[in-house]
């Protein structure tokens, strides 16, 4: 992809319009532009690393189930940022930002439905405000569009019109982020009629109705495909940069791999190790996979060009090497393929933008880490919160487990130490090995059926300095991670019989024999009902 960013550096400030009796108060933030080549005869991958200019930044001053009521008077008028065909083309979403001690809800986006004078209703569909306190930072902004995207006026220039339905020039194609499993087929192709009297952006097989002002996903991306002699021309997206946290959903399934089409909305390049998509808050765990897409290559129907998976570090499928500093450009769409999960829980990716300097260390992952014979070593993710790791196999010799932390770069380490909140044993063996970006706490004399906490003293990339802990949960035969051993997981183990050790059922193989057999279900059997 031929692409080029500019920002531009705009002073902070409110600007309040008297004309709208303060109605709307903007925050302004840098803004910029991005320039991409959308080849001819080909799909080109485009990721919006914008947001178009928001129309409003407050605080809450209360939460009522999906209503926000807002501090101040801003004096909106009924529904004004309700979509009305032909007196109101815009479409709306509030993006939650910080505020409060703990707020869960940090870089949520909710669809506005509606709104009084100082509240806004939004879509709790699929998610809830729980947890958003009074004072908590919120922004008004309208989605992209693909007249937003591409004016009509830019016709010939950045996109070309198609005359002749259904002989398409230019297409917008919109991925499937609703629908189970991969592969799937887009939700909609968008077309620029112009054929004299009908002009504008239409559905294909609706070559009449006007959907110039259909909302698109911020997090997503579209497809810019050129056939039928549309030439090479080039997009320039202009909008406002990001500076705070955007958290985007990320869905999975417990039956099968599960497909989400995400951009990050940063004008910057990224490395791999930067993205935000980690093991540390189950974003991206192994057996994941990270698809991205060529846009240099002139195709049709185009398929990813790179696989990356995280094992200890980010790796592409055709090597073994550790890839965490390849670079992702701006604006590049990513395909995450999720692995079958228990439960097919939601998790979201804590996209923040690298700009802004990092205050606290964190690393990408923190897994324990077990040899299963001949199929290799598969690491438990261990998440920075909600307890969630749960290490499932059996112990090696003297009760012990041996866990690695992996940090982006290279780190420090003054001491390590154990603790137990709700009982139980445990101890570090000898010193932690620190070895680049990795740090390695071997465990001895670990009982069962407990949450242990390891904490990194000192911890220190050079630029940054802080303590970092996390749960470690240990409960044998726990394979769904439910908490309990029963029934479930030895169904579970069951089903895995005989299959290969990967690292999608490694937690079947409890006793870590590279073969998922009867030995499993047996140690399952035998600590039924163990809880933590």
């Amino acid at each position: 992809m031929s692409l080029k960013s500019h920002l531009v550096v705009v002073a902070a400030g409110c600007i309040i319009s008297a004309s709208l009796l303060a109605q709307t108060t903007v925050t302004t933030e840098p803004v910029g532009f991005t320039t991409t080549s959308c080849l001819g005869n080909s799909d080109t991958y485009l990721g919006i690393p914008f947001t178009r200019p928001p129309e409003f930044t407050g605080t809450v001053q209360a939460i009522n189930g999906d209503t926000l009521t807002i501090n101040g008077s801003p004096g909106w008028a009924g529904n004004q940022f309700v979509y009305a065909t032909g007196s109101q083309p815009k479409h709306y979403y509030v993006l939650i930002g910080n505020g409060g001690a703990s707020n869960p809800k940090e870089g949520h986006i909710y669809s506005v439905r509606s709104n009084g004078a100082s509240t806004l209703t939004v879509d709790t569909s699929f998610d809830n405000l729980a947890g958003v306190a009074a004072n908590t930072k919120v922004t008004l902004i309208p989605y992209w569009t693909p007249a937003t995207i591409f004016p009509p006026t830019d016709a010939g220039t950045s996109f070309t019109a198609t005359d002749s339905p259904p002989t398409y020039k230019t297409e917008l194609v919109i991925p499937n982020t609703s629908s189970a499993g991969i592969n799937l087929p887009p939700t909609a192709t968008y077309f620029f009629i112009n054929n004299g009297s009908n002009v504008g952006w239409r559905l294909e097989g609706d070559n009449t109705t006007d959907h110039g002002d259909d909302p698109l996903l911020p997090d997503s991306y579209l497809i810019a495909r050129n056939n039928n002699g549309a030439p090479t021309l080039p997009l320039t997206a202009v909008g406002r940069v990001l500076m705070s946290k955007l958290a985007v959903p990320i869905f999975a399934s417990p039956t099968q791999q599960q497909d989400n089409p995400l951009t990050m909305i940063r004008p910057v390049d990224t490395t791999l190790d930067s993205n935000g998509l980690t093991p540390i808050d189950t974003s991206f765990v192994q057996g994941d996979q990270l698809l991205l897409f060529d846009n240099t290559r002139a195709q049709i129907g185009k398929q990813p060009s790179k696989t990356y998976t995280f094992n200890d570090g980010w790796r592409l499928n055709t090597d073994n090497l550790d890839h965490s500093k390849d670079i992702i450009p701006a604006g590049s769409a990513m395909l995450v393929r999720k692995a079958v999960k228990a439960g097919g829980t939601t998790v979201y990716w804590s996209d923040t933008p690298t700009y802004i300097p990092a205050t606290f260390l964190i690393p990408l992952a923190v897994g324990s880490r077990k040899l299963h014979g001949s199929a290799g070593s598969f690491d438990t993710n261990i998440p920075a919160s909600n307890g969630l790791g749960i290490e499932c196999r059996t112990a090696g010799s003297g009760n012990s487990h041996q866990v690695i932390f992996t940090f982006a770069n290279r780190v420090t380490l003054s001491n390590a130490t154990v603790s137990h909140p709700n009982g139980g044993t445990g101890s570090i063996s000898g010193s932690p090995v620190v070895n680049g970006n990795h740090i390695t706490i071997n465990l001895t004399n670990v009982s069962d059926a407990q949450r242990l906490v390891i904490n990194l003293l000192g911890l220190s990339d050079s630029a940054i300095t802080n303590d970092f802990s996390v749960t470690m949960s240990v409960l044998l035969g726990d394979v769904n991670s439910s908490g309990v051993v029963n029934t479930g997981d030895t169904n579970l183990c069951k089903s895995q019989a005989l299959q290969q050790v990967t690292s999608d059922n490694f937690r079947d193989d409890v006793n870590v024999s590279g073969v998922i057999n009867t030995g499993d279900t047996n140690i399952i059997k035998q600590q039924a009902l163990s809880h933590l």
